[in-house]
């Protein structure tokens, strides 16, 4: 995220209507929550009005919390929010034919146009889609807060476009709140302490057919969302967009050939445009190697030869050498620095003791 977007109106003001109707039904007055935050009241009419992260929408989710007294806020936004209140976003994912174009068109949207706090990755492990979350920003004493909300937030979207008795896990990297066994009948299975932020989702589902498909709406719904990109002032130049695709999955990065198609164009002329622009593909590839390696290195169950293989490393001493170049220690290390700061990394609860739900 660049600094800027921490300022300037990045968060929707639906997601804004959404909060004062809840914090209403628990006996708080609009008037009485924006007392004091910068929204004007106009703003509140206006459905392509937005407001910033940090200084208005922050704020105005603490207020929230302390004047309703409901420590599970997150949740029920969440779970009240629909398809339509994330706008366009909203529409253009209900206009996918499959589960597989959602993931691919909130790759390309989401973080930047809904949930500006977080960078979310879509890929597939194993049996399961996996939506990931990754700060953008440090949340401070909101951080659960922000974490359940994007988490419930997204399952809910889910729910709305797979058949009901689809199954859904989500992941939190905290423990389990007390106030969790309130909501429990109304969320997926929940599993605590994972050191992930995640939500999970047989791939069975990927390519199944959903109800409200058109196409014609998803190619509009995309042309608005490229509208409001340059309106938030992201340029979508190709270096750009090929970082977005380049995602570390458990097999590894797409290939060039695999990006090239994704981006409607042939390896050559990809190779030859990023050439043009002072970068080029294997440049980009490191990078995100680089970025991934320490994400990696935070997830428990991965040994170090799990996480030089996903890097694409043929041997850890590769993986070795590169990570010490990049962050001047070896990633064992790393990772014993991380658990001295951090205290010993948490492992997923064994199933099915560790799983919470309905």
């Amino acid at each position: 995220m660049r600094t800027n977007d921490l300022i300037v109106p990045t968060v929707p003001i639906s997601y804004v209507l959404l909060m004062l109707d809840i914090a209403a039904d628990l006996g708080i007055e609009r008037e009485r929550l924006l007392s004091g935050i910068a929204i004007p009241p106009e703003l509140l009419l206006r459905p392509d009005g937005r407001i910033s992260l940090l200084q208005e929408y922050a704020t105005l989710c603490q207020r929230a919390l302390d004047l309703t007294g409901e420590p599970g806020l997150a949740y029920e936004f969440g779970l009240r929010a629909t398809l339509t209140t994330h706008g366009i976003l909203g529409y253009g994912l209900m206009s996918q034919p499959s589960l597989r174009q959602v993931f691919d068109f909130a790759q390309r949207y989401a973080s930047i146009l809904r949930m500006p706090a977080w960078d979310m990755r879509f890929y597939t492990e194993g049996p399961y889609a996996v939506m990931e979350g990754h700060e953008s920003i440090s949340h401070g004493h909101l951080r659960r807060f922000s974490c359940e909300q994007l988490l419930v937030s997204v399952s809910s979207i889910a729910r709305q476009l797979l058949p009901a008795d689809a199954p859904l896990e989500l992941w939190f990297d905290h423990p389990e709140p007390d106030y969790h066994p309130r909501f429990r009948h109304r969320l997926p299975q929940a599993r605590f302490s994972t050191g992930l932020t995640q939500v999970r989702i047989p791939s069975q589902y990927l390519d199944i057919p959903l109800k409200m498909a058109d196409s014609v709406s998803a190619q509009l719904a995309e042309r608005e969302c490229e509208r409001e990109l340059t309106l938030l002032g992201h340029n979508r130049d190709l270096v750009n967009q090929v970082r977005a695709l380049l995602v570390n999955q458990p097999d590894g990065y797409p290939s060039l050939d695999a990006v090239a198609d994704s981006l409607h164009t042939t390896s050559r002329t990809l190779t030859r445009q990023l050439d043009k622009r002072g970068s080029g593909f294997r440049l980009l590839l490191e990078e995100a190697r680089k970025r991934d390696s320490l994400n990696l290195l935070k997830d428990p169950r991965l040994t170090l030869t799990d996480i030089a293989h996903r890097l694409g490393y043929s041997t850890m001493a590769n993986f070795a050498r590169a990570f010490r170049c990049w962050h001047g220690d070896s990633p064992g290390g790393w990772r014993q620095q991380l658990g001295a700061t951090e205290g010993p990394a948490p492992s997923p609860p064994a199933r099915p003791s560790g799983v919470r739900g309905a």
